[in-house]
């Protein structure tokens, strides 16, 4: 097994984490997948600085707006940038209950994995709306060039 190939099987886990921790409600466990000074915008914009910022605000929404939630996502690609930094981009829906991912549920985000001495961790995270529409509007617009 190559360097790269246990890195990537590292990141993997810890997106496994992370959103084993949001479906336990678990704050503190979600934040420990990031790193004391990571940056965390959500898709409508609200922007977090820290761990500790981090787990506070899910503290208080896994505790009302988002109890019993759970994350449905995907890795849609996994890069390694350098040997320590990984850029992890996905697509996935916040879901209660039965519910499932849609197009109109789903968003699209993007994780910086850094290496840490205590393994990898997320430096960044970012999320926006997915616009199927924009989407598929602006791939047919490409596809003409």
């Amino acid at each position: 097994m190559t360097q790269t190939h246990t890195d990537e099987q590292a990141v993997r886990a810890l997106f496994a984490a992370n959103t084993a921790a949001w479906a336990a409600g678990d704050a503190r466990a979600f934040a420990a997948t990031f790193t004391e000074d990571a940056e965390y915008v959500t898709w409508f914009g609200r922007h977090y600085t820290g761990r500790a910022a981090i787990e506070a605000s899910h503290a208080a929404l896994f505790s009302s707006f988002l109890k019993g939630t759970r994350l449905d996502g995907e890795i849609t690609r996994l890069r390694l940038l350098t040997p320590d930094v990984a850029v992890l981009d996905g697509r996935g829906a916040v879901l209660k209950g039965t519910r499932t991912r849609n197009r109109r549920n789903t968003k699209d985000y993007v994780y910086v994995a850094v290496r840490r001495a205590n393994g990898w961790r997320f430096a960044a995270f970012h999320n926006t709306k997915y616009h199927w529409f924009f989407d598929t509007m602006a791939a047919r617009s490409e596809r003409g060039r």
